[in-house]
């Protein structure tokens, strides 16, 4: 099995004198593996989720997705690798209010000038999803369950090898928090896509085949 998202001595301070948020976290994590990241409020996970995904840059330290370490990469190539290979969920939509649900999957597409190709595919994650009905609605016409999954079907239109999700269910309901999960699930068994996701939910976090916790700053547990 090869390693997919390895993360080492990774140090991340803010401001001046410095806070440390991370202090010498290490991870390894396999292609093809479905991961929780756990801990209370203001341990860390989310900063680590970020960094792992390059989103946001170490202090010190170095992170490497299949292989290659994005500290060495330049803007070019980190670009190109955010928008073919990560997709990522927020706990909050971010839809943008214009776009119809569709036109808001393909937005990734349209960066690399291949939407029309990949709208076949969006409206079969629609229909997955079973958002097919909001394809024409505006977010503001969507209800909060179906904005994530239309969210989530924007994520993986490109269908990226690693998705990174921050508390993808933190705003919703339990029926929709579980819908979410089992997209999750669904894509990381038939598509063997990588997941990392933060949650502060211990049922959800059971669902994952490994869960790494934090706690200031640090990992406790892997198990």
């Amino acid at each position: 099995m090869s390693i997919g998202i390895e993360a080492e001595k990774i140090y991340k301070s803010f401001g001046e004198p410095a806070q440390i948020v991370l202090q010498d976290v290490s991870l390894s994590i396999n292609v093809g593996d479905f991961v929780a990241l756990t801990g209370k409020s203001g341990s860390g996970k989310s900063t680590l989720l970020y960094i792992v995904s390059g989103l946001d840059f170490p202090s010190s330290g170095d992170v490497k997705l299949s292989g290659k370490s994005l500290q060495q990469m330049d803007s070019k190539e980190l670009h190109a690798l955010r928008n073919h290979s990560i997709g990522f969920v927020f706990q909050f939509h971010y839809l943008l209010p214009e776009l119809t649900g569709l036109e808001n999957i393909t937005m990734p597409a349209r960066k690399t000038g291949n939407h029309k190709q990949v709208e076949e595919y969006a409206l079969h994650l629609m229909d997955s999803f079973s958002v097919f009905h909001c394809k024409d609605k505006f977010p503001s016409q969507m209800s909060g369950g179906e904005g994530q999954r239309v969210a989530i079907a924007r994520a993986l239109v490109q269908k990226p090898k690693f998705l990174f999700a921050d508390e993808p269910t933190g705003n919703l309901d339990t029926s929709n928090g579980d819908k979410v999960m089992d997209i999750f699930k669904k894509i990381n068994s038939d598509d063997g896509t990588t997941i990392l996701f933060v949650t502060h939910d211990p049922d959800y976090a059971a669902t994952a085949n490994q869960r790494i916790h934090m706690i200031d700053g640090k990992i406790a547990e892997i198990s």
